[in-house]
Order: C-alpha cells, then structure tokens, then sequence
C-alpha cells in the first residue's frame, strides 16, 4: 500500500520535477542535500470497523519530510504535495485511499544547513 502512495506522488509532474526519484522509505542513503528529496514513513496504523458489514478500514498516518537547501524551494515543494494530497479519493493499487493532510511543520537543522517540512497525512485504505 504505501509504495502505491510512493507512486501517486511521484506521477505527479511537477513533484516529479522537483524531487526526480528521490522519495525515500525510512531513510534517504546517499543523498548530500544539495538536491532536493523526502523521506516518508508511518508513524501510526489503526483498523476501523465500518459495523455496517462493508469491510474493516485502514487508517495509515503517514509522515512525509521533505528537504531543500533553501526555505522558499523547501516551502514551495511542500505545496506542491499538499496539492496533491489534498483531501484526496483516488485508486493506490487494489485499494481505494482516502487521503488528508493532517498537518504541516517547518524546521531547519543547523548541522546540516537543510531546511524542511513535514506534512503529516492520514490515509484510510478500504
């Protein structure tokens, strides 16, 4: 499931533009910041119960952080994911995803003189 959401992101053209390939599980390897990336992972899973016998429902939060060398690139990045993840229904896969940003946070992180945002986004899989 979560590499079909890795490939809805990607098949967006101007994320795609920005970012190339480099949406990373986890952790980003062999990356120096000079170039754009991000780095996704789940952060919590829930299962729902329906109670009117069409199934049981997956709840993924999901973190996505993504790392520019400058404020206005990693910003401008971030809404670009934020457009696409927007309170969004759409097929990943076999499934249907229900998904919604539930938040967005700016850092910076000084040893590395990278800026980023994370957009935390709650994804319900039927």
């Amino acid at each position: 499931m979560i590499t079909d959401l890795r490939t809805y992101i990607l098949d967006d053209a101007p994320i795609s533009a920005v970012i190339g390939t480099r949406l990373f599980p986890m952790i980003a390897d062999n990356v120096d910041g000079t170039d754009p990336y991000a780095v996704y992972s789940i952060i919590g899973s829930t299962t729902v119960d329906t109670h009117n016998d069409v199934g049981v429902l997956r709840r993924d939060m999901v973190s996505i952080s993504i790392h520019c060398p400058t404020y206005t690139e990693t910003y401008t990045t971030a809404e670009l994911f934020r457009t696409r993840l927007s309170n969004v229904r759409t097929a990943l896969g076999s499934y249907d995803a229900h998904i919604v940003v539930e938040s967005y946070a700016d850092g910076y992180s000084g040893e590395d003189e990278i800026h980023n945002s994370t957009l935390t986004l709650s994804v319900t899989w039927s």
